[in-house]
C-alpha cells in the first residue's frame, strides 16, 4: 500500500510538472506595419480563453502567459486582426495592417458582405472615427464634405434634419435617400448617435442599390451599429465633449441713421412720419432720431452650449459577443427663446454562437428625444422690423404680459414690421419623440461554410407628440393672440413599420473560379396615424403657465380643428443577387429585385442591376510597370425605383354653361328656350413609380507604394416616370401624372495620399464631383411655372429643374437723357435710379418674352478636402469643404415687393443710388417702393458659391499610467464650421428643401442662422 501510495505521488507530481512546463511566457511589441510606429492599447488574448488576455503598453510592448502551442488572437481598433501560434521563440513583432488599406477589407452590401477587391460598383464607406472628428448632433451632418457626390447641407436649428443629395435631384416630390440602419428602412438617421455607428456605406449608383428596388431611387446609406467582437476582453469606453456654439457670418444690418435715411431720402409724407414719430416718441430731434436696434443681437445668443456624453461596454467570449452603450447629447439654440434639443440613446447588442450551425442574436436600439422648436418667423421679422423703434415700450400700456414695444408706435399700420422679440417669447413648441428598434435574427448553416440560411425581423415603432401653446398676449392691433385667449394645439402620431427578411446565400469555388448566390424574399408593412386637436382659454389655476397643464380638455375644444388621418401600406418583394470572380482578376454581379406595393394601381415593379470589373494590375502585360500597385476598371448599369410620391391623383365635379347646355324649341320665328346643362367630369391619375435608369464607369487605384489611393467615377442617371401636377384638356383641373423626364450626369474623383517624413506623419486627402440636371420631356410641354408665383422657378426641357426665371438687370438709369432714349423707359414711366432691364429680344418692348433662366440652387460642383499631420501621440486634422455654380433667390430682399418700408442689410441700403454715377447695382430709396424694381430679376439671385473651414481638429493620446492594463486616452479640441468664404449677402449659403414639393427649394427664406461649434472633449478606453 505504501508503494502505492508513492508511486501515485510521483504520478501526481511528474502530472503538475508536465503541465507547469507546457505554460510558457510570450513576449512581444505590436507596430503598424506602414509606419513601424506602436500600436498602444493593442489587445492579444488566448483563442478560446477570453479571460486570459492583455493590452500592450505606452510601447507597444505586451507579456502574457498561455499553454504552449495555443493561439494568440491579435487585433486594434481600425486594423486587420492577426492570429499566432504561440511558442518559446519571443520576443515576437507583429505588424498589423490598417483595414482601409486592405483590399481584403469586407464592406456591408445590400442583405450581405463582400470584399472591397470584388467590388463592382462605386461603394464609398465611412468608418466611425472619421465622423467622431465633428461635434454634430446629426451623423449624416458629420458626413458633409467627405464623399464625392453625396451633397449635404445643414441647417443651424437644433434637432433639425440634413438635406442629402446623392448624385443631383431626380424627383419633384421626395430628394430623401434610403436609410439602412441594420436591416431596417428609415427615412432619417437623426435620432442615431454617431459613437454607436460602426461602419457607413453610401451605395451611389444603381447597380449598388438596385437591391433594395422601389425604396432606392435617391441613393442608399447602409448603417451598421457597433457590437463585440469575439475573444475580447471588455472593453468599457467613454466619449463626450462639451462646447459652445457661436453664429458665423452675422448679417449687417442696416442702423437707425442709415434707415432713417433711406425713409428720408424716398421724399413720401408716411416715410418721413416713421423717422419723425421716433425722434418724438423715443429720442432724437426732427429727423434725427437716436433709437438704433439691432435686432439681431436682441434675437441671437452670441453662444449656446452643446454636450455630448456616452458609455460603452463591449466584449466576447468564444461563442458569444455583447455590446451595451448609453449616450447623451444636447444642444441649445442660438435664439434668445426656449428652443433646445435633447436626445437619450439606449443601444443593446448580443450575437450568440449557439451550436456550430446556428447563430442568433438581437440589437434593440431606444432613442428618446425632447426638441423645443423657434418660432422663425421671428428671423424673418428681424430683418424686416425698423431699427427706429425699441424691444420694449413702458408708455406701450395695452401690452400684456410684458410691455413689448410696437411698430404701429412709429407710424406702421399693418403687421409685416412686428416686434421679433416678442414673436419669439410668445411661442411654445415642444416635441417629445420616442423609436425603439428592435432587430432578431438566426443564421442557419444548411452546408458547411457554403449554404447560410438567415431570417431577420426587423420594426421601427415611433410616438411622437407636438404641444404647440401661445399664450394670451397683446402688443398691438396687429400683433396679438386670436381672441385675447390662449390656445393649445396637440398632435400626436404613431409610425408602426416591420420588416420580415429571408435571405438563403451560396459560396462556393473551383481553383481560380470563386462564385456566390443569394435569393431572398421580404414582407413589409408601413402604417401612420395622426390625432390632431385644438383647444383655447386654457386654466392654469392661477398657477401661471405649467406644462401639466397643456391637455386640450383643460380648455375649449375646437370641434372644427379635430383631425384624424393615416396610411397602411404593404409590401412584398422577391430579390437576388450572382456573383463571379476567375483568380481575382475578372469580377461580375448581378442583383435583380421584383417588389409589389398596395400603393399603386402598378402592383409590381422590376429593378435589375449588372457590375463588371476587370483587375488589370493582375494582367501579365501590368508585371514590368511600377506606377500601379492596384488598378480596377469597373462598369456598371441598373434601375431603381421611387414610391415616395402620391398614391393616386383625381376630381369629381360638376360642369355646368354652354358646353353642356342647349337651346330647344327652336323655329324660324324663334329662337327657342335656353335650358341649362350638367356636365358629370370623373378623372383619375393611374400614378407608377418613378424609375431611374443609370449606368456608371469608373476606376479605382492604389500607386506609388500604395500611398495614393483614389477612385474616379462617370455616372448617367435617368429618372423616367416623373411625377408632378400638369394641365389638363378641356379646362379641367390640374393632376398628377407620370408626365416626365430628368438626367442627373456628372463626374467623381477621390484621391488620399499619406506618407511619412522621418517622425511626422501626414496625409493629404479630397474628393470633387460634378453635377449637370437637366429635364429632357415633360410629357409634350415645354415648359411648367413652379415656385414662389412673384419670383417663380421654371421646369424647362433642356434646362435644370425648378431654375429661376425673370429679367436680367442691366444696370440702373443714371440720367433723365438715358431715359428719353430708351423707349422702355419711356413706356413704363420710369426715373433715374429706376432698374434697366435687359430687351432680350430687342423689340423695344419689356415683356414676358424677355425673362430668362437666372441659374438654379443646384451646385455644378461640390467638394471637400482635408490635411492630417501626426507626430509621435500629437495629430492635427483640417478640413474644408465647398460647392459652386449654384444660385439662391434671396427672399429677404424680395420681400420688399409687399412691404416697401422694411428694413434691409446694409450692403444694400448703404448704396443705394443717389445721383448720376453713385451705383450701376442699386435702385434709388425711392425705388425699391416701386414694383417695376421689385419684380423676379438677376438683381434677387445671387450666387451660392462658398468655400467653408469644416473641421479643425487639434489630439494627443497616451496612457493613464505605464501598466499594461492602464486606460488609454485620447483628449481633443475641435473648431466645427469657424469659417466660411462667401459672396452671398445672406446669413448663410447652405439653402436646404422641403423633403416634398421642391420646386421652393433654393429660396432664403431667413433661414435659421449656422453656427460655429468650439468644443473639448476625450475619449477613455479600458
Amino acid at each position: 500500500m505504501r508503494k502505492k501510495s508513492i508511486l501515485l505521488l510521483l504520478v501526481a507530481l511528474m502530472s503538475a510538472g508536465s503541465l507547469f512546463a507546457q505554460n510558457i511566457q510570450v513576449q512581444g511589441v505590436i507596430v503598424d506595419k506602414k509606419t513601424g510606429e506602436a500600436l498602444i492599447g493593442s489587445t492579444v488574448v488566448q483563442k478560446g480563453a477570453a479571460t486570459n488576455g492583455t493590452t500592450t503598453n505606452s510601447n507597444g510592448e505586451f507579456s502574457i502567459t498561455v499553454p504552449q502551442n495555443s493561439v494568440l488572437v491579435v487585433s486594434y481598433v481600425g486594423y486587420v486582426s492577426q492570429e499566432i501560434k504561440a511558442n518559446s521563440n519571443s520576443p515576437l513583432k507583429i505588424q498589423l495592417e490598417e483595414e482601409n488599406q486592405a483590399l481584403d477589407e469586407v464592406v456591408v452590401v445590400g442583405y450581405g458582405t463582400s470584399k472591397v477587391k470584388d467590388l463592382t460598383a462605386p461603394i464609398s464607406v465611412v468608418k466611425t472615427e472619421d465622423l467622431q472628428r465633428r461635434t454634430t448632433g446629426s451623423a449624416m451632418g458629420s458626413l458633409q464634405g467627405s464623399v464625392a457626390g453625396v451633397q449635404v447641407v445643414t441647417n443651424g436649428s437644433p434637432g433639425s434634419s440634413p438635406t442629402v443629395h446623392i448624385r443631383g435631384v431626380g424627383s419633384l416630390n421626395n430628394e430623401n435617400p434610403l436609410y439602412v440602419v441594420d436591416g431596417m428602412f428609415f427615412d432619417n438617421i437623426d435620432f442615431l448617435n454617431t459613437n454607436d455607428i460602426a461602419e457607413m456605406t453610401i451605395l451611389k449608383d444603381a447597380s449598388a442599390a438596385a437591391i433594395y428596388g422601389v425604396r432606392a431611387a435617391n441613393g442608399v446609406v447602409l448603417i451598421t451599429t457597433k457590437k463585440g467582437k469575439l475573444n475580447s476582453k471588455t472593453q468599457i469606453t467613454y466619449d463626450g465633449y462639451v462646447g459652445f456654439q457661436t453664429p458665423v457670418n452675422m448679417l449687417k444690418m442696416a442702423s437707425g441713421s442709415e434707415y432713417a435715411a433711406m425713409e428720408i431720402a424716398k421724399g413720401t409724407t408716411s416715410d418721413l412720419a416713421h423717422v419723425t414719430l421716433s425722434s418724438q416718441k423715443f429720442g432724437g430731434s426732427g429727423t434725427n432720431p437716436t433709437t438704433n436696434t439691432n435686432w439681431y443681437n436682441e434675437l441671437l445668443n452670441q453662444s449656446a452650449l452643446t454636450h455630448s456624453h456616452s458609455i460603452g461596454i463591449s466584449g466576447g467570449s468564444e461563442k458569444a459577443t455583447y455590446n451595451v452603450a448609453l449616450s447623451y447629447l444636447y444642444q441649445d439654440g442660438i435664439m434668445k427663446a426656449q428652443n433646445n434639443y435633447s436626445r437619450f440613446n439606449l443601444l443593446a447588442q448580443t450575437d450568440f454562437q449557439a451550436y456550430d450551425w446556428l447563430k442568433i442574436g438581437y440589437k434593440i436600439l431606444v432613442s428618446n428625444s425632447t426638441l423645443f422648436s423657434p418660432n422663425k418667423t421671428a428671423f424673418a421679422n428681424a430683418y424686416y422690423a425698423s431699427p427706429l423703434y425699441p424691444v420694449f415700450d413702458a408708455t406701450n400700456t395695452n401690452a400684456t404680459p410684458t410691455d413689448y414695444a410696437s411698430s404701429t408706435s412709429i407710424g406702421f399700420s399693418n403687421g409685416a414690421f412686428a416686434n421679433p422679440v416678442a414673436a419669439a417669447q410668445y411661442y411654445y413648441d415642444k416635441t417629445n419623440g420616442v423609436q425603439i428598434s428592435p432587430t432578431v435574427f438566426a443564421e442557419i448553416k444548411l452546408w458547411k461554410d457554403k449554404l447560410l440560411f438567415k431570417t431577420q425581423y426587423s420594426q421601427k415603432y415611433t410616438v411622437n407628440q407636438d404641444l404647440n401653446y401661445t399664450p394670451a398676449y397683446y402688443v398691438d392691433a396687429f400683433q396679438l393672440s386670436p381672441n385675447q385667449l390662449n390656445s393649445l394645439t396637440s398632435y400626436q402620431e404613431k409610425y408602426q413599420n416591420y420588416i420580415v427578411d429571408n435571405t438563403l446565400t451560396y459560396k462556393d469555388g473551383i481553383g481560380n473560379h470563386h462564385w456566390s448566390a443569394m435569393i431572398g424574399q421580404s414582407t413589409r408593412n408601413e402604417s401612420w396615424r395622426q390625432l390632431k386637436a385644438t383647444a383655447t382659454n386654457l386654466n392654469f389655476n392661477g398657477a401661471g403657465f405649467q406644462e401639466e397643464y397643456l391637455y386640450v380638455s383643460n380648455g375649449h375644444p375646437v370641434a372644427s380643428q379635430v383631425l384624424e388621418n393615416g396610411t397602411d401600406y404593404h409590401g412584398l418583394s422577391f430579390f437576388g443577387r450572382a456573383t463571379y470572380d476567375f483568380a481575382s482578376k475578372y469580377l461580375l454581379t448581378a442583383t435583380f429585385r421584383a417588389d409589389g406595393s398596395s400603393k399603386y394601381q402598378q402592383k409590381w415593379g422590376y429593378f435589375p442591376s449588372v457590375g463588371a470589373g476587370w483587375v488589370l494590375s493582375e494582367e501579365g502585360f501590368m508585371k514590368d510597370q511600377h506606377l500601379f500597385d492596384y488598378l480596377k476598371a469597373r462598369l456598371s448599369w441598373g434601375m431603381l425605383g421611387n414610391d415616395a410620391v402620391p398614391a393616386n391623383n383625381g376630381f369629381s365635379f360638376i360642369k355646368t354653361g354652354d358646353p353642356a347646355s342647349g337651346i330647344f324649341g327652336s323655329t324660324s320665328s324663334s329662337a327657342g328656350a335656353y335650358v341649362p346643362g350638367y356636365t358629370n367630369v370623373n378623372l383619375f391619375s393611374y400614378l407608377k413609380w418613378e424609375v431611374v435608369n443609370e449606368w456608371d464607369g469608373g476606376f479605382d487605384f492604389s500607386l506609388l507604394k500604395q500611398r495614393l489611393n483614389g477612385s474616379i467615377d462617370y455616372y448617367n442617371r435617368q429618372t423616367n416616370n416623373l411625377v408632378f401636377m400638369a394641365p389638363q384638356p378641356m379646362g379641367n383641373p390640374d393632376m398628377l401624372g407620370n408626365y416626365g423626364k430628368v438626367t442627373n450626369q456628372g463626374l467623381e474623383l477621390t484621391l488620399n495620399w499619406s506618407d511619412k517624413i522621418g517622425e511626422i506623419g501626414y496625409t493629404i486627402g479630397g474628393n470633387i464631383s460634378t453635377l449637370k440636371n437637366k429635364v429632357d420631356n415633360l410629357g409634350g410641354l415645354a415648359y411648367k411655372m413652379t415656385g414662389i408665383s412673384e419670383f417663380p422657378t421654371i421646369m424647362q426641357v433642356g434646362q435644370p429643374v425648378n431654375s429661376f426665371y425673370g429679367y436680367q438687370v442691366a444696370g440702373v438709369y443714371q440720367t433723365q437723357a438715358e431715359i428719353n432714349a430708351d423707349p422702355i423707359a419711356v413706356a413704363n414711366g420710369l426715373v433715374p435710379g429706376d432698374f434697366k432691364y435687359k430687351d432680350q429680344n430687342g423689340d423695344k418692348v419689356l415683356d414676358s418674352k424677355d425673362r430668362v433662366i437666372l441659374g438654379n440652387y443646384l451646385p455644378t460642383v461640390t467638394y471637400g478636402f482635408n490635411v492630417g499631420l501626426n507626430y509621435k501621440k500629437l495629430e492635427l486634422n483640417v478640413m474644408f469643404q465647398g460647392q459652386g455654380g449654384n444660385k439662391i433667390l434671396n427672399m429677404n430682399r424680395a420681400r420688399r415687393l409687399w412691404y416697401s418700408d422694411m428694413n434691409g442689410d446694409a450692403q444694400m441700403i448703404t448704396h443705394l443710388w443717389t445721383g448720376a454715377g453713385s451705383t450701376n447695382e442699386y435702385p434709388s430709396a425711392l425705388g425699391t417702393t416701386k414694383g417695376w424694381n421689385n419684380m423676379a430679376s438677376s438683381f434677387f439671385v445671387e450666387d451660392g458659391s462658398y468655400m467653408r473651414i469644416q473641421n479643425i481638429q487639434l489630439a494627443y493620446s497616451f496612457k493613464l499610467a505605464k501598466t499594461a492594463n492602464a486606460p488609454f486616452m485620447r483628449i481633443f479640441v475641435t473648431a466645427d464650421r469657424p469659417l466660411i468664404f462667401t459672396k452671398y449677402s445672406g446669413f448663410t449659403p447652405e439653402i436646404g428643401g422641403a423633403t416634398t414639393d421642391l420646386s421652393n427649394t433654393g429660396y432664403d427664406n431667413n433661414v435659421y442662422p449656422t453656427s460655429a461649434t468650439y468644443s473639448i472633449g476625450c475619449r477613455i478606453s479600458y
